[in-house]
């Protein structure tokens, strides 16, 4: 048995050989932990034989490059994931907190597929408990952080270099895919994960979401504070939800209502400049104050 924890919360995976399964996710080493103390937040199996339901699919998307079909049954979801000629299959229970595959857990060839099945998993599994995997780029500076929202392309990654470049002592804390928790003592946090999309930086830590800021390209530096159903759909253009499951957009949804009563949302149209990153870095220092 394998157990990491993200954002607080354990993840299980069941293997006949923990050294090559560890193998197959070196960016998840900072987040391995002995046992599961705390619970589990999903448990995975593996070497299962999973058939495609005969049901009609549900949905069916493409992201990164990767086919992705869903069947919803009455016992749970099948979930297929394509890549070129290979094809693999996860089960998952309709709490997502019992997760099986077909994929060995052993074979190199089964990385890419594991990880994508993870963060599936666990951003399904986690949304019951006021998390959101987000899609953003964290700067981090004396226990606060910005996460930088927008479309791909839009910048977030050029203004978190940015910062990097202009500001002392700051880092980067993840690229692309953080997580956001809604803690139990009302703080708002942002975590780094073993996934980051083409940046590695894989950090097991966390800090105190200043502000949430939505980038825009533009010949202009603005930064303009957003209120009400502006705020709402920056944050749920960049949370990870099914959009089969409605249950899981509903989840996500109440998570981000309670965060923007405690996490102002700003919206910056910017050049790829250093008076840009001056606009957010007064963020950080008013929550200071």
């Amino acid at each position: 048995m394998l157990h990491y924890q993200i954002a607080g919360h354990t993840v299980a995976i069941e293997t006949p050989d923990a050294s090559a399964t560890a193998a197959l996710l070196p960016n998840f080493d900072l987040f391995r932990v002995h046992d599961a103390a705390n619970g589990v937040l999903f448990r995975l199996s593996c070497d299962l034989p999973l058939a495609v339901p005969s049901c009609p699919r549900y949905d069916s998307f493409e992201w990164n490059g990767i086919q992705y079909e869903v069947y919803n049954t009455p016992g749970g979801w099948t979930i297929t994931m394509q890549l070129n000629n290979c094809k693999q299959v996860l089960y998952a229970t309709h709490d997502w907190q019992h997760i099986y595959t077909d994929l060995s857990l052993v074979t190199k060839n089964e990385a890419l597929f594991l990880n994508n099945f993870l963060v599936m998993a666990f951003g399904m599994a986690s949304a019951p408990v006021k998390t959101v995997k987000m899609h953003a780029s964290v700067i981090e500076a004396d226990g606060k952080a910005l996460l930088f929202l927008g479309k791909s392309g839009t910048g977030k990654s050029t203004h978190s270099r940015l910062w990097q470049e202009f500001v002392p002592d700051c880092a980067l804390l993840n690229d692309d895919e953080p997580v956001v928790r809604l803690c139990s003592n009302g703080m708002v946090r942002v975590f780094g994960t073993p996934w980051s999309g083409k940046t590695p930086c894989y950090k097991n830590r966390s800090a105190e979401v200043a502000a949430f800021v939505h980038l825009y390209q533009h010949h202009e530096n603005k930064l303009t504070q957003q209120k009400g159903l502006a705020a709402i759909s920056s944050l749920l253009q960049s949370a990870s939800v099914m959009r089969a499951n409605s249950h899981n957009k509903e989840l996500i949804t109440y998570t981000l209502s309670d965060i923007l009563k405690r996490t102002p949302v700003y919206r910056l149209d910017c050049r790829p400049d250093r008076e840009a990153v001056s606009l957010t870095e007064q963020l950080l220092e008013r929550s200071a104050l």
